[in-house]
């Protein structure tokens, strides 16, 4: 199961860094709607199940080579009393054994970690939501096939915001609704109920786990940000497609005048706010750009459908596969196979019969020269007797430390050193133990490490949640101060109270001009980006400069 997250771990980050590539040409060629369909692909391989093939597809494998045959004969078995001993497999499995309980604890450690981020981003969310509705006044409701979208003013937000999904709801600043300028309340609206009716906010929360799986990898940092912003564009294209060039003008405006909203909802990640601050300077630029990416035809739209089907079609050739057992090895017994029997020992000839006599038999005769029986003591500590036909049989009893007997037999056609051969058969017998030993020792130590480790991660988790609700509850307390005097050199201030919570002062003239510089490198973008429009540059750039002219008044 660890081998398939891994796998599954590694292929979303390669589709991660492939769309966060390929989303810009996209973009300027079949437009932004399908830049951010790409984004399916991750998510789509995050839910691909691993798949199994037929085994008739499996690759042949190499036949084993056959074991050549030596002598001399060696057969060493037990005792018909003694339990069968364990199958010594040496230094693999030892390693295998001791690198389990190290990979179960960084696995432990990623699943904890990616739990955390899901924790946090959805606690951060619910809190946000709670302290919208807290003193929001619902001021209406859009009815939509899935039921009816709520408008809440609430003084808790500067910009309008969509958020939840089963409960649906658009919080607006105080007074939104009683605003003069109609048509730029009314686009502001329509986007908001493009993000409800386009599933953005489902989209939001289903990508959760994806990127939270690569919470400490920064391409799931980045390829966040890239969907938020890749999500802000199509919503965009959604709004505006089939509007006049009067009514873009008017929404690029919108976006621009939005751009330096302030952002008093810092944890509204899964919503989607209208002025989204979070995403970065550059997104209002990516948003202004995109608006003229909208406008395509029909060609460059089929072109951009192929694209989104041959991306689909060849996403389950990452999937991990695997092949069916095939029809000998289903029909082939569940136990391992029998080891081949052992040789069987060269029988030592007899001695010759005596002839018959006619009336009784005759004792056998002694044996003759190049004749000889061989009488084997099994409770001897090890001999060899030699055979006038070359063959000499050896047999060797030991005794381990549990009590188990063990026997050794040698049949062998050239003279052995009787003295070398009881001495090596000895230090082999005292070799088995001794590794045995040594085997259980390691075996021992490896699952002690695995049970230190599995006591550990517990600790760990709950010291990562507690320092997470002990920053929640030592956030500071934000104020907005319309004039401030001289001491003021930065647009925020902080200080700490008796209690020691802090608390955030921020100046609306120092925001305005850190604002109104934020406009004026907008402005300088805009001016010198040759792919907006002449006539839509032109009026940015006029709107752009009126706004700079109120913030610089409101900053005296």
């Amino acid at each position: 199961m660890s081998a398939v997250m891994v796998e599954t771990l590694a292929w979303t980050g390669v589709l991660i860094a492939a769309v966060l590539v390929l989303r810009r040409p996209v973009a300027q060629l079949c437009g932004p709607q399908y830049a951010y369909a790409l984004w399916a692909l991750p998510l789509l391989r995050l839910l691909l199940p691993p798949l199994t093939l037929p085994a008739w597809m499996a690759p042949a494998q190499p036949a084993a080579a056959p074991i050549a045959a030596s002598e001399p004969l060696v057969w060493q078995a037990e005792a018909m009393s003694a339990p069968a001993a364990p199958v010594d497999t040496g230094f693999d499995i030892l390693s295998v054994i001791g690198t389990l309980p190290l990979a179960e604890a960084l696995l432990l450690v990623w699943l904890g970690g990616a739990g955390v981020f899901v924790w946090r981003r959805f606690a951060a969310y619910f809190a946000l939501r709670d302290e919208l509705l807290a003193e929001g006044r619902e001021v209406g409701r859009v009815p939509v096939r899935f039921g009816a979208i709520r408008l809440v003013e609430t003084p808790g937000t500067l910009a309008p915001l969509a958020f939840g999904v089963a409960d649906p709801v658009i919080a607006m600043p105080p007074g939104f609704m009683a605003l003069h300028d109609r048509r730029a309340r009314d686009l502001a609206l329509a986007h908001e109920l493009a993000h409800h009716r386009g599933l953005d906010l489902v989209v939001n929360v289903l990508v959760q786990p994806l990127f939270a799986l690569h919470w400490w990898n920064p391409l799931g940092h980045y390829g966040w940000l890239a969907l938020r912003r890749d999500q802000e564009a199509a919503c965009d294209a959604r709004v505006i497609g089939r509007a006049d060039a009067d009514e873009r003008a008017a929404y690029a405006r919108l976006i621009a005048g939005f751009a330096a909203v302030p952002n008093l909802a810092p944890n509204a990640a899964i919503a989607a706010p209208m002025a989204c601050p979070v995403l970065g300077e550059k997104s209002i630029i990516h948003r202004l750009r995109s608006l003229s990416m909208s406008n395509l035809s029909p060609r460059r739209r089929i072109a951009g459908r192929a694209l989104l089907a041959a991306s689909v079609l060849a996403l389950p050739l990452t999937a991990t596969i695997s092949y069916a057992a095939s029809e000998a090895e289903q029909a082939a017994p569940e136990s391992p196979p029998q080891p081949p029997a052992p040789p069987a020992v060269p029988q030592v000839p007899g001695a010759p019969q005596p002839p018959e006599a006619p009336e009784a038999p005759q004792p056998p005769a002694p044996p003759q020269p190049g004749e000889a029986i061989i009488a084997i003591d099994p409770d001897g500590e090890g001999h060899a007797t030699r055979v006038e036909s070359s063959t000499y049989v050896t047999e060797t009893v030991t005794h381990d430390k549990d009590g188990k007997v063990h026997r050794t037999r040698v049949v062998s056609r050239n003279a052995p050193d009787q003295a070398r051969l009881t001495e090596e058969m000895r230090a082999s017998a005292r070799l088995n133990a001794e590794q045995r030993e040594e085997l259980h020792a390691e075996l021992t130590r490896a699952l002690d490490e695995a049970d230190r480790a599995m006591a550990d991660i517990p600790a760990i988790v709950s010291k990562a949640l507690a320092e997470a609700e002990v920053a929640r509850a030592a956030a500071p307390k934000v104020m907005m101060l319309n004039n401030c005097d001289a001491s003021f050199d930065q647009p925020s201030q902080t200080f700490t109270g008796k209690d020691g919570r802090k608390t955030i002062m921020i100046c609306q003239s120092r925001m305005f001009a850190l604002a109104r510089q934020g406009l004026e490198e907008a402005r300088t973008e805009i001016m010198s980006d040759r792919d907006i429009p002449t006539d839509t540059r032109k009026q940015l750039l006029r709107t752009l400069d009126s706004q700079i002219a109120r913030w610089k008044e409101k900053e005296g």
